[in-house]
């Protein structure tokens, strides 16, 4: 078996890379433009840390008005979900471990996800990433909802394709 030795254009390519991510570390992120009164107007544009535990986060229920942009707890898995919003469609990284070190984050499982609300239900196409050591994919179906306080949370109503085990999403703040 022949050892393949990395070319300098890839090597460049890999260095760029790496400055790149280097950079987005350090750089704050920026946060969207939202409409007026919505939870995520009054969040702080700074990324959130990770491999942190995830307080929960009071964001009362509202079924005409909902931005779901921002770090959710996903449970019982003890996962963290990272949404984005733009009008009716939903983008997601999901990483296991939420609470361990920041190098284990993911390491068990990673997902990325896109989906469309219609109502007050979303159906998410999901597909594994290589950071983590399950591979799988299929489509989950949520209802946005309110839990026992009235804020609001996101339930697991059905699936196809891989097990998917988280089944509550709840808004929290990482660190």
């Amino acid at each position: 078996m022949s050892t393949r030795v990395p070319t300098r254009p890839a090597i460049a390519a890999a260095t760029v890379l790496f400055a790149a991510l280097a950079a987005c570390q350090a750089a704050p992120a920026t946060a969207p433009s939202v409409q007026s009164g919505s939870p995520v107007a009054a969040r702080s544009t700074a990324s959130p840390d990770v491999g942190a535990p995830c307080a929960p986060k009071t964001v009362p229920f509202n079924p005409n008005h909902f931005d779901l942009t921002g770090p959710w707890a996903g449970d019982p898995e003890g996962a963290i979900f990272y949404l984005r919003q733009i009008g009716t469609t939903v983008w997601w990284n999901a990483m296991s471990s939420r609470a361990d070190p920041p190098i284990a984050l993911g390491r068990d499982w990673n997902n990325v996800g896109h989906g469309e609300i219609t109502d007050l239900a979303i159906s998410v196409d999901w597909a594994s990433v290589p950071r983590g050591q399950e591979v799988g994919s299929g489509t989950v179906t949520l209802s946005i909802g309110k839990d026992s306080s009235g804020n609001i949370q996101l339930t697991k109503t059905g699936e196809t394709g891989s097990n998917f085990g988280v089944t509550r999403w709840t808004p929290c703040t990482p660190g």
